[in-house]
């Protein structure tokens, strides 16, 4: 299991060497931003769905949600995940430090858009994630760095898709036809 465990975190730190890192904005800090049209949907029916989605997808929504403003369109979260750690033994660390960012809605007539930024890594001070690919750092790590930004770039990944699938239908109404 050990040997595993290497396995998967070798992989993965591969990965990341083989991807651009993390979308960053013009200050060079990491940044996702996507937004979409939806025809035939109002603001506050696209604010609806996003409040959905936001209930739906994080564990405890009233501890990330920040603002809610359904006549200015726009809804904010401060939300985090954990990282984990393999030692070279293979055991896995599940508490090795979090990943805090911000997530904005907003939503007009027809269109809505996500900025995910103020993504780092918590620390005594502002920690931006792109700086996991700093070779220059003194304290640079390359496998425990290479796992988070595989780590973090998964994360993102599936948040990323889950909003946008869920944005385009809203919640999926399930019928008892029998």
């Amino acid at each position: 299991m050990r040997i595993l465990s290497a396995l998967c975190i070798s992989l993965l730190s591969l990965m990341a060497l083989g991807q651009d890192q993390f979308p960053t904005n013009d200050e060079g800090k990491a940044e996702y931003r996507y937004g979409e049209s939806i025809e035939s949907t109002t603001a506050d029916q696209l604010y609806d769905r996003g409040l959905a989605w936001v209930n739906k997808f994080y564990k405890s929504p009233n501890s990330v949600l920040r603002t809610q403003d359904k006549a200015a369109g726009k809804i904010v979260g401060r939300a985090r995940f954990k990282l984990s750690q393999t030692d070279k033994k293979g055991n896995i660390n599940p508490n090795a430090g979090f990943v805090s960012y911000q997530i904005t809605l907003q939503f007009k007539d027809g269109k809505y858009r996500y900025i995910i930024d103020n993504i780092r890594w918590e620390q005594a001070s502002y920690y931006d994630v792109t700086k996991w690919s700093d070779t220059n750092q003194n304290n640079y790590n390359a496998e425990k760095f290479n796992s988070f930004i595989a780590q973090t770039q998964k994360y993102f990944d599936e948040l990323t898709a889950n909003l946008e699938d869920y944005m385009k239908v809203g919640e999926v109404e399930k019928t008892d036809d029998w």
